[in-house]
Order: structure tokens, then sequence, then C-alpha cells
């Protein structure tokens, strides 16, 4: 199982009319359940006056933590199709709230699915998607002398350079983040530096 991911690549807000009603549909990122909440609580906020606020979130992997909300609307018109167009954008870490300004034209239950639907997979398709990888977090001091191997190390096992952070003093001290498709052969080597003198644990 890889460790790759992926996420909207940026944050954005689409707006359509819809047989005279307004949809807006906002991509948020967010890293936890609370994050999504607490950012579905400002788009709330924002848009009191709406007719509604439904909403779909998806964070995290393996097992991917998974919510909606017809917000009033018919069950299963709104929520669900929203949830749908995350799913088959293959992103996570992402709410998507479409906020309605009713238009004074019923849409009937298909095309409230179908308007929900569009609305969404338009926005995620708005705001593109980038890959991420699930990684863990290290912290060690290394001598000078073992940097050429930490940057060598770095690059085997595919440490992005935002991921490193290096502190430099007495002795190097390293932050880092690894992809866990290379945790086992990373901790077997700084286990193997730290037994010989050529790292110390934080």
């Amino acid at each position: 199982m890889s460790d790759a991911f992926l996420e909207p690549a940026g944050e954005i807000r689409v707006e359509k009319k819809i047989q005279k009603s307004r949809f807006i549909a906002s991509v948020c990122l967010c890293d936890s359940e609370e994050d999504a909440r607490e950012r579905l609580k400002e788009i709330q906020n924002e848009h009191k006056q709406a007719s509604h606020n439904c909403w779909a979130f998806r964070i995290g992997t393996d097992p991917a933590a998974e919510y909606s909300s017809d917000d009033g609307e018919p069950s299963g018109t709104a929520g669900k199709p929203i949830l749908g167009a995350i799913l088959r954008a293959d992103v996570t870490n992402t709410l998507l709230v479409v906020t309605r300004y009713f238009g004074g034209i019923k849409l009937g239950v298909r095309g409230l699915i179908d308007a929900y639907a569009s609305a969404a997979s338009e926005a995620l398709e708005a705001a593109g998607r980038v890959k991420k990888r699930q990684t863990k977090e290290y912290r060690f001091s290394i001598p000078y002398e073992t940097s050429k191997s930490l940057e060598h190390l770095f690059t085997v096992c595919e440490v992005a350079l935002p991921d490193q952070s290096l502190s430099y003093g007495e002795k190097i001290d390293v932050l880092c983040r690894v992809p866990l498709d290379f945790r086992i052969p990373f901790e077997e080597t700084l286990e193997e530096w730290i037994q010989t003198g050529r790292a110390h644990r934080e």
C-alpha cells in the first residue's frame, strides 16, 4: 500500500446559477475533523441568509473519516452528492460546502441531486489536485562529519526539502518527516548511526 494521497491544490469558491437559485461551492483544506467543523461554522455564519449550507468532508486516510449533511434539503439530495464528488475526485483532507440561495423555482429530487453534484464537482476541478505523502516525524542530532551521509539518506528515502529542518550549533539538530514507505530503511540506518556514535536521539 502506498503512502501517497491526493488533496485539493488550493482553496477556492465557485458560483453558478441553476433555475434562478445561486449555488456557491466552497472548497476548504482541513487537517482534522475539528478543523473541518470550525471552517464549516465560519461559512455558515458568512451565509446566514442562505436557504441551505449543505456540506461534506473527508479527512485522513486508511480509513478516512467521511461525513455529510443535507441541511434541510430532502434526504439524500445534497450531502451525499457532495461527498460523492469528493470521492470521485479521490481527494481527502477536504471540506466542501455548497451554499444555496433559493431562486423561487423548485428543482425536484433529481434536479437537486444534479445541482449539488455539479456545483461540487466544478469547484473541485477548479481547485486542482496535488499529491501528498503520509510521513513520520524524527528528531535527532548528528556531528558535522555525518552531514554528507544524511544528505544521501534523505535522497534515498525521498525526504522532500520542505520536510527537512536543520539547526546548526555545536552539532546539527535534525527535524524531518519521512514518507512511510521509507520508514523502515530510515530507522534501520538511524539506529546504526546511533549505535556507532554518528547520531544521537533528542
